[in-house]
């Protein structure tokens, strides 16, 4: 079975929408970090000028991808510039550190 790398940047507030509509689409696990960060419309002379926004990385099989995809953009659009960005790197493999073996995927 073949496995994408979805991460998904998306706005602080819009966290908590695109967190249950993964569960409602039996996403297994994701990863969660707090980031900050800009885009094409940056503004340097602003205090404070880069945004907060909330990175998500799911790994998921590859037929499901365009539906987790699909999941995460419904639950943050808010049809605003800055909803956030989605990217999808196809996996090679995955490694257990505890056993130092490649794990079949």
């Amino acid at each position: 079975m073949k496995y994408d790398e979805i991460i998904a940047t998306v706005d602080v507030l819009a966290m908590k929408k695109v967190r249950r509509a993964l569960q409602q689409a039996n996403v297994p696990g994701i990863s969660i970090f707090q980031i900050r960060g800009y885009g094409k419309r940056k503004n340097f002379f602003k205090r404070g000028w880069m945004q907060q926004y909330t990175c998500i990385r799911v790994i998921v099989p590859r037929e499901q991808t365009e539906q987790i995809v699909q999941a995460i953009m419904d639950a943050a659009h808010g049809d605003m510039e800055g909803d956030g960005i989605i990217a999808v790197n196809p996996l090679t493999g995955f490694y257990n550190i505890r056993n130092k073996k490649r794990i079949d995927a």
